[in-house]
């Protein structure tokens, strides 16, 4: 088995604009439904539907050749009209499509929000069987062109054996994996030690530790620190997010936004992270790009927003000042 690299590589790991970016896991079709008033349970609501294209890798891949980056994807859609959309959506704004795999078995994965009337996530619908197939024989067969890139980013649309997999095959390459939700998070607390880099939001970090809840992204560091979790990143939405690196421990707030859709925040905070450390940046200075992507995000009714720039991404940290 491969040595998982250690902080101290991940940290000392230059990227350049030439680094190459492998995202690892979902991309496929998002639908938001926009409640017009307050949920009534049980009944029918009224509200605004709109279709965009989602999939946390797929997210992350978009934002990242938006920000000037290689960005490659590896996931799986199906032989449908959706799944043909996704990969030249993709294709369209930069994102290497060639390790895309098409099904014979699933369709393409879906999922659906309901969402407040601010932005705020109701509930969430995943239908991404297809993502099982993304199991270690079919991962394995991209393994030489994965070694050409730089960072491996992965989500955990893919089984957490593959998960596993990936990070016992990464040897040097730096790891970054993203919780993507609290039934999946589950599946990382034994791989937390093996994983570089972590990603989570809160709900994801106390189903990690097996805890009811945290009340804030700190409180959610030291517990994953003690099962392994070298470093990483813990989301809250408008409560900010907790940095650590090693023993060091950094909280910073949320830029100031007026949200218009949550959906897919997280998703360019982990882009503008990478972006971030591609610039010579510790990870707490890296953070402060994702912070920046994430504002720009939650502002735009798009889950990858349109306008997100590497530019405006600098221009929105300067026009927040020094934190």
């Amino acid at each position: 088995m491969s040595r998982t690299p250690s902080p101290q590589v991940v940290l000392s790991s230059i990227y350049s604009e030439l680094m190459k970016i492998a995202c690892i896991g979902g991309a496929h079709v998002d639908r938001h439904g926009v409640l017009r008033g307050a949920l009534i349970p049980g009944t029918s609501n009224r509200g605004d539907l709109r279709t965009d294209f989602g999939g946390v890798a797929g997210n992350v891949a978009e934002n990242l050749a938006r920000l000037g980056r290689q960005a490659s994807i590896v996931t799986r859609v199906g032989d449908d009209e959706p799944g043909r959309q996704v990969t030249e959506h993709l294709a369209e704004r930069g994102v290497d499509i060639s390790m895309c795999e098409v099904s014979t078995m699933h369709g393409t994965a879906s999922y659906t929000a309901i969402l407040e009337s601010n932005g705020e996530l109701v509930v969430g619908l995943a239908d991404a069987d297809i993502y099982e197939e993304l199991d270690p024989p079919a991962l394995e067969r991209r393994l030489p062109r994965l070694r050409e890139h730089d960072y491996w980013f992965v989500d955990t649309n893919i089984p957490a054996v593959s998960v596993a997999w990936l990070l016992s095959v990464a040897g040097e390459i730096p790891v970054a994996v993203d919780a993507v939700s609290v039934e999946r998070a589950r599946g990382l607390r034994p791989l937390l030690p093996r994983i570089p880099v972590l990603f989570a939001n809160v709900a994801q970090a106390a189903a990690i530790a097996g805890v009811e809840r945290f009340a804030h992204p700190r409180h959610a560091a030291n517990p994953l620190r003690e099962l392994g979790a070298r470093a990483g990143i813990v989301t809250g939405g408008s409560m900010g997010i907790a940095v650590w690196w090693g023993d060091d421990l950094k909280a910073f707030a949320a830029l100031d936004a007026r949200p218009r859709d949550v959906t897919g925040a997280g998703d360019a905070l982990v882009a503008g992270t990478l972006f971030g450390l591609s610039q010579w940046n510790m990870l707490p200075d890296a953070a402060q790009f994702g912070l920046a992507a994430a504002a720009i995000t939650v502002e735009s009714e798009h889950t990858r927003a349109p306008e997100l720039s590497a530019e405006l991404l600098h221009r929105r940290m300067i026009q927040h000042g020094p934190r």
